[in-house]
């Protein structure tokens, strides 16, 4: 009978291990997914970013002005000579801006090449990408396309003129396979590491699952024992009380009840303070020590219902930090999370920190109650206020912190949802980024250069002899931040 019950739990484990396998299996395929896509988004981010800093190396008031005629005026070899920095400096295939001729229609303006250039106001191809950036987004060829100069994906950037209309758009080629070939390397070594994940998993799997076979004789040993015991405990409480009389005096009865009421004290104790501490793991952020996402969608459910009984009262704030890609790139992950923590600090002292919740990497949400337009309007007041004494007490050349904000009060007539009211709210933050960068353009463009220097020093380091190709872009970008600023 007790090989019967061995055997069992064997197969059991059997049963475990290969179910664990397959999940570990199902998980790598899963992760080799996402890496593949987060590595395409990682290329296109990085062709993203070179059209941008090009376009912001433009001035879109010249631009815009310049003719086929133009080629040998200053303003015309201006752009000629900054195309040129970033074609010879930058694995790319081509650089070159775009002239919108409307109705999704497109032309050569200026091009840089050497051999074979478009020519001012010769057609270009249509793309999704090139029609977005004429509407003012910056954006990448999901697809390739063709034309007489080859296969390519391509990123685009608008340049802005001084009152914020699109003037031009600024493309960069780079091979369709170029753009393959990084694909299909990177997807390789991904592939490799998961292949190698699983198997190092099933020994893991292997290993623990001996150890939990020598854990569950311990445990089976350690009930046996405990039985024995509750069993004896039993048979105790079970005496007469004349008999409990007969071998224990009064006072040492009483005195062992007071220890078991002691016990019981201590555990629930015990208790009490796991339960908060997993509520603080369930509930809080970790970083910024306010209400995490999970905290927020309780928070939506609860208003959700209240919304549905008709009591509802509440008002939506969103805050975005500026500028956190930015710092982690050029200062660290670990400045960027002080800069967080100083973000959330402020928002605490303004609101309170049950209001307050961060959702995102640079996201917070407040949500208060009973709080009209204009308390609301004081209390973004305060948050401004607090910002430029943080900034004025931590003075730095390096980043100032700031936040876009928006708010929303909820409508009864028109918000079915709590849904509804964040989306207005959120709307309104974007407006004010929006207005956020257009009166920081200057500081962005010097943030851009900054960017490209840390790009070639990364290369730099790769490759000793693109040392001199570093020294050559610093003395042309400083000669381009010079310019922009004029």
């Amino acid at each position: 009978m007790k090989k019967r019950k061995m055997s069992q739990r064997s197969l059991n484990l059997i049963v475990i291990s290969v179910f664990l396998i397959i999940i570990n299996v199902s998980l790598g395929f899963f992760l080799f997914s996402q890496s593949k896509n987060a590595i395409t988004e990682q290329i296109r981010g990085r062709m993203l970013d070179i059209a941008k800093t090009a376009a912001d190396s433009l001035n879109g008031d010249e631009l815009k002005q310049l003719k086929k005629e133009d080629k040998n005026t200053a303003p015309y070899q201006k752009v000629i000579r900054t195309l040129t920095c970033f074609q010879d400096n930058i694995d790319l295939s081509y650089i070159y801006c775009i002239q919108d001729l409307g109705n999704k229609h497109f032309a050569f303006s200026v091009d840089p090449t050497v051999r074979d250039p478009g020519e001012f106001g010769e057609p270009i191809q249509y793309t999704d990408a090139l029609y977005a950036a004429s509407l003012g987004t910056p954006a990448v060829d999901l697809k390739p396309y063709q034309d007489r100069w080859g296969r390519f994906y391509s990123a685009y950037s608008p340049v802005f003129d001084s009152i914020g209309k699109v003037a031009g758009i600024v493309a960069v080629d780079f091979s369709a396979d170029w753009y393959d070939h990084e694909i299909s390397e990177l997807i390789r070594t991904v592939l490799l590491f998961c292949i190698l994940s699983v198997l190092a998993g099933g020994l893991i799997v292997f290993v623990l699952t001996e150890n939990t076979r020598k854990r569950y004789r311990m445990v089976y040993s350690q009930l046996n024992e405990l039985a024995d015991n509750v069993e004896d405990l039993i048979r105790e409480i079970e005496q007469s009380p004349n008999e409990a009389e007969k071998h224990a005096p009064a006072g040492k009865v009483s005195g062992e009840a007071d220890d078991l009421g002691e016990k019981i004290q201590s555990l629930q104790k015990t208790l009490r303070s796991e339960i908060a501490h997993v509520h603080l793991l369930a509930y809080i952020d970790a970083l910024t020590s306010v209400g995490n996402k999970t905290a927020y969608l309780d928070m939506i459910e609860h208003l959700d219902r209240e919304i549905e009984a008709g009591t509802a009262d509440f008002t939506v704030a969103t805050f975005d930090m500026n500028g956190l890609k930015i710092i982690n790139d050029t200062y660290g992950h670990e400045v960027g999370d002080q800069a967080l923590i100083k973000i959330a600090d402020i928002l605490i002292g303004v609101f309170g920190k049950e209001h307050v919740f961060r959702v995102g990497g640079d996201e917070f949400i407040v949500i208060m109650r009973s709080c009209p337009g204009e308390k609301t309007e004081a209390l973004f007041r305060r948050v401004n206020d607090a910002l430029a004494e943080e900034n004025r007490r931590e003075s730095t050349d390096r980043f100032m912190l700031s936040v876009s904000k928006g708010y929303a009060l909820f409508a009864a007539d028109k918000d079915r949802e709590f849904r509804s009211v964040f989306k207005r709210a959120d709307d309104a933050m974007y407006r004010d980024k929006e207005a956020y960068y257009a009166k920081n353009a200057e500081r962005r463009r010097a943030v851009y250069h900054t960017n490209t220097l840390r790009y070639f020093i990364s290369k730099a380091r790769d490759n000793p002899a693109a040392s001199f190709l570093l020294y050559f872009h610093i003395v042309i970008a400083r000669g381009f931040i010079l310019i922009s600023t004029d």
